[in-house]
């Protein structure tokens, strides 16, 4: 007896749906992902978590991609980056051309502030260069080479990513970011509220209570202008919202003077908005156009 058409596919239906459920969606099929991992630490000694940005055609070629480290901001986490948007606007510049694909890394970095605590219990700094970055060139198709890195951040992950181009010009060939923790004038005469803000008793916690001057100034990207070698091996951006409820746009406007003084090459801009991701957002593909600039630049 022939059994019906309608008959087959409906006995047909369950494994159809079983392997649709089993087989894995990777970026073979033409879709970006977000991954999440974590490894042990030899310098933090603990498990550090991260994410990793793969293009589309990751997995179906051969090609070894530029680097783009991406530092989030205070009470932030590896996560945030895609939760907030990031993901998708990276998509949307990639699929429109007007990026070419490159591989992100999003470290968790707690509230750092991406340095070496003054107290030695934090050695953020020297697992970022020293492990986190091996690490992930090891991990994934990454070009090597410092013309293949970049580094950027959002407040302060701005902070971060500038200070660590600063101290490590030999492994970035471009730094970004947005909103940077920059402070234009001497930490005793900020105001009384910013001083005794929860913020500002992360960030003793990382410069000492009180505050190091001379532990400061040497990973305040405004006073490395002053001190930090070969600077001008670095391509620089950096913006900042001209509401910022914190002042750093102040900040910015300093450290676009005091680079323009030491003769530095750079691009900055003041832009109307506040402190945050709704400010970030909406230029973001400002940074990431500046960096696959430099990446472009970096293959002629």
């Amino acid at each position: 007896m022939r059994i019906p058409t309608w008959v087959q596919m409906r006995m047909m239906f369950p494994a159809l749906l079983w392997l649709a459920l089993t087989v894995p969606v990777h970026a073979a099929d033409g879709v970006s992902r977000v991954e999440y991992h974590r490894f042990a630490s030899k310098i933090m000694q603990r498990e550090m978590r991260y994410a990793v940005y793969l293009p589309a055609e990751y997995d179906v070629s051969t090609q070894k991609y530029p680097v783009l480290y991406y530092l989030h901001g205070l009470f932030g986490n590896e996560r945030q980056w895609e939760e907030k948007g990031g993901k998708a606007a990276l998509d949307r510049l990639i699929e429109e051309k007007k990026i070419a694909p490159v591989v992100l890394i999003v470290p968790d970095g707690g509230n750092s502030f991406y340095v070496n605590s003054i107290d030695g219990v934090s050695p953020y700094e020297d697992y970022f260069v020293g492990e986190l970055v091996p690490a992930m060139e090891s991990a994934f198709r990454i070009a090597s080479g410092r013309k293949n890195r970049g580094i950027t951040g959002l407040s302060m992950g701005g902070f971060g990513a500038l200070t660590l181009a600063m101290h490590h010009p030999d492994l970035f060939a471009s730094a970004s970011a947005h909103s940077a923790v920059l402070i234009p004038v001497p930490l005793a005469e900020l105001p009384e509220r910013l001083r005794q803000s929860y913020q500002s008793q992360l960030f003793s916690a990382v410069f000492g209570n009180p505050v190091d001057e001379v532990y400061w100034k040497a990973h305040h990207p405004i006073d490395l202008v002053g001190t930090a070698k070969n600077l001008n091996t670095v391509a620089w951006y950096f913006d900042c919202g001209t509401e910022d409820r914190y002042g750093f746009h102040k900040g910015a406007e300093r450290l676009h003077a005091v680079m323009q003084t030491a003769g530095i090459p750079h691009e900055s801009s003041l832009f109307p908005g506040g402190h945050g991701w709704e400010y970030a957002l909406t230029h973001l593909s400002d940074s990431l156009s500046f960096h696959h600039r430099q990446f472009q630049n970096a293959k002629k």
